[in-house]
């Protein structure tokens, strides 16, 4: 039974470093398709209905004509009730990155100062997770915090979204999406 317990053990540790170092940007290129859900912020709160299910594509690429990576996403979310959909919202994010001098970690190209009402934004790439945030400030003084951590799985990726407004978490939303084929460019 040692000897069992031995050989997992060591075939458990020849292959766990390889998944869990930090990975570089390239690992996560590629479409991603799948959809999740948008999470309850306070369990103790009574629910507005059904959660609204959301799908979701994103797609991970180098950037052109330097180091960084472009990251496009959509979000589809129906108007209505699940059973019954009338109409859906859908919503288009685009974002370039530049590396840094500090590895692992990328500058959105359009940043500015959030003080002077710029959005500012970076990646950081850690363990197997592509974490990007957006700290924006408003007028009086406010701040909005949006929070992706893109983790990757042995199938593709799971999406973990937080929205925080002035300390408080307003939104969250989990969604698991599969590794698929590139779309055509043209």
């Amino acid at each position: 039974m040692r000897a069992i317990m031995l050989a997992v053990g060591l075939v458990f540790a020849a292959t766990a470093p390889a998944w869990a170092a930090d990975r570089k940007i390239e690992d996560f290129y590629g479409r991603y398709l799948g959809q999740g859900t948008e999470m309850r912020v306070d369990p103790g709160a009574p629910l507005r209905g059904a959660p609204h299910k959301r799908m979701s594509e994103v797609i991970i690429e180098p950037a052109k004509g330097e180091e960084g990576f472009i990251i496009t996403w959509s979000t589809l979310r129906s108007k209505g009730t699940n059973e019954n959909v009338a109409e859906a919202d859908v919503k288009t994010y685009h974002q370039s990155f530049r590396a840094t001098t500090a590895p692992g970690i990328f500058n959105d190209i359009t940043s500015g100062d959030p003080l002077r009402g710029a959005a500012t934004s970076w990646a950081h790439v850690h363990d197997n997770t592509l974490s990007i945030v957006m700290v924006q400030l408003d007028p009086e003084g406010g701040y909005f915090v949006t929070h992706y951590d893109r983790t990757l799985t042995p199938k593709g990726m799971d999406v973990q979204f937080t929205r925080i407004e002035n300390s408080k978490i307003v939104r969250t939303v989990q969604l698991k999406l599969a590794k698929g084929d590139m779309p055509q460019r043209h």
